[in-house]
């Protein structure tokens, strides 16, 4: 390629690829961004192969398109260090014209301005030195053809297997942080997963609430908090055992704390988990959510003030169901509008909206805090300053390579952060000296080189093992939470219990009671009674009892297999 492509290349260079290179270099996320642009701009030679005698006129209306595009994604970095994304649209669409005003007045400075500038002159100095090209047909033929295959190499494979679905999810992931296709994909993402968010909702509003529905009385004004944690299994946290020390801030207040030590998630993935965890459905009804109450439904039903404070991904293909979950709460906070699962987005981004929570002066309040907790990718969830655990030192399993023992230290690194996290909470509850209540569970656990052959990391529903499962479960009360002295002095923390019941747990911590409730499935009852813990796919008939966990009658698994359409 001659030098005047070059120097276009360059300058398309520039203008798309800036702002990803920006969110890099200020640790806001991975350079996965700028990867993609350095790839996607290369598209833009392929009219100046065809007419290098007009390369001129060319790169500078295709410089203009591409910097007009980028200067929406670039101003919004400057004032808030993120990427613009359909999570931050659907965020700004449904913000009101003086809460707009009001962030403007907030951040907006004239530095801002004076790089917006810059942004725009020096492209057009760079341009001036552009010069005509020369290229034989032949050649612009070559280029054009290697150019495409590489930039569309990810979706070309699936789309040759007729997998369009599948060929159009990667032409999104690799093209939706470069200008222009940013706002144009972003737009048409936000549009498609925001209808799917607005149907579910309207289903979900449309479920007849709870019969018979009571609470007992409180002494006074009630919080209840519940923080949902992803990624986190037990069997690395030093509340449970590890042998490493993550989590020294809960251990300190270990007093104060109930402590489940037999509980095991439903489902190994966080919306399929908490599609049962937060409503009646379970794994021998999973569509159960669709026709009861979800847990904040039920809340709300009881007067509480619900409100959603959420560090995960806002508006994607995958998390949709969760911003419906999120929408049902009276008010919301989406505090991660990331595109990518690899980038910076630190838990303590929930210590401001939460405080400001408990300030709420309704009298019944639901706080639900989801973190995004120990989600791989593990090195992104911890600042620097919680980097502790640098050797194999203190690691159960001897022999690990470099690599595994690198990724397991980076768990538990999070693992860590995700303990002081928790502390905060509590201390910030605590000190508001409310009569209130945290509960605190994973979604689901990680195995991470855990099981023998200590060779897999990560989840597999196929083929399920003890830490995918194997979760939190701990609750933190005021003194005078009001039925602590009945249900939670005498409960029995070692049983084995299935988080797909929590919604009873729940109710009878704080004392409701409707048609329908079922004290053996409340871990905090008298009359409670464990299940086998059933892991695989519902919807498949191939459920079995999660290896490792006390196995009940078979009959109970058998029996749903055998009549997967068939409910009780």
């Amino acid at each position: 390629m001659k030098h005047p492509f070059l120097r276009a290349y360059g300058l398309f260079l520039l203008l798309g690829g800036l702002t990803q290179f920006l969110l890099w270099l200020f640790g806001a996320s991975s350079l996965e961004g700028f990867k993609d642009a350095v790839i996607v701009s290369t598209l833009w030679l392929i009219p100046l192969w065809w007419q290098p005698q007009h390369l001129r006129t060319w790169s500078a209306g295709i410089a203009a398109f591409i910097g007009v595009s980028a200067l929406p994604g670039l101003a919004y970095f400057l004032v808030y260090r993120q990427e613009l994304t359909q999570s931050l649209m659907m965020i700004l669409f449904e913000s009101n014209k003086s809460e707009s005003q009001e962030y403007l007045h907030n951040y907006f400075s004239w530095w801002i301005l004076l790089v917006l500038l810059a942004f725009i002159l020096i492209p057009v100095v760079y341009w001036r030195a552009l010069k005509p090209a020369q290229l034989p047909r032949s050649r612009a033929a070559v280029y054009t053809l290697i150019t495409v295959l590489i930039a569309f190499s990810s979706p070309i494979k699936p789309a040759l297997q007729n997998e369009w679905g599948y060929a159009y999810k990667s032409f999104n992931k690799h093209f939706s942080g470069v200008p222009p296709y940013q706002l144009a994909l972003g737009y048409l993402n936000y549009q498609q997963q925001l209808d799917e968010v607005n149907r579910t909702l309207l289903t979900m509003n449309s479920i007849p609430p709870l019969a018979q529905l009571s609470e007992q009385a409180k002494p006074g004004p009630t919080t209840v908090v519940l923080v949902i944690g992803e990624s986190t299994s037990r069997l690395h946290m030093g509340l449970y055992g590890y042998g490493r020390d993550t989590n020294p801030e809960l251990s300190k207040i270990k007093h104060e704390l109930t402590v489940f030590e037999n509980v095991y998630s439903p489902r190994p993935n966080t919306i399929e988990s908490l599609q049962q965890v937060l409503t009646f459905a379970d794994q021998k009804h999973p569509d159960d959510y669709k026709t009861k109450p979800s847990l904040v439904a039920m809340m709300k039903q009881a007067g509480y003030h619900t409100t959603w404070i959420t560090n995960q991904q806002t508006l994607t293909g995958r998390n949709t169901m969760l911003t419906t979950f999120a929408k049902q709460a009276d008010k919301q906070y989406f505090l991660n509008n990331e595109r990518r699962q690899n980038a910076y987005s630190f838990d303590e981004k929930v210590l401001a909206p939460f405080a400001e929570s408990l300030n709420d002066p309704h009298p019944k309040k639901l706080i639900i805090v989801h973190l995004l907790g120990t989600h791989m990718k593990y090195s992104y969830r911890y600042p620097e300053s919680f980097n502790v655990f640098k050797t194999a030192q203190g690691l159960p399993s001897a022999g690990m390579d470099e690599d595994k023992t690198a990724l397991i230290n980076s768990y538990d690194n999070a693992i860590r952060y995700n303990d002081w996290i928790m502390a905060q909470l509590i201390s910030t509850l605590k000190a508001k000296q409310q009569h209130s209540l945290l509960m605190y569970f994973s979604d689901h656990g990680e195995d991470v080189y855990d099981t023998a052959p200590h060779d897999f990391q990560g989840r597999n529903e196929a083929a399920p093992t003890l830490p995918m499962y194997s979760i939190p479960l701990i609750i933190w009360h005021s003194d005078n939470w009001f039925n602590a002295k009945t249900l939670l002095a005498h409960v029995d923390t070692h049983v084995q219990y299935d988080n797909a019941d929590l919604i009873y747990t729940l109710a009878d911590l704080v004392g409701l009671r409707f048609d329908g409730f079922r004290p053996d499935e409340s871990i905090v009852n008298a009359q409670f009674m464990p299940d086998s813990i059933l892991v695989g796919d519902p919807y498949l008939g191939k459920l079995q009892t999660l290896p490792g966990t006390i196995h009940f009658p078979e009959t109970e698994v058998a029996s749903w297999n055998a009549g997967l359409h068939t409910h009780d």
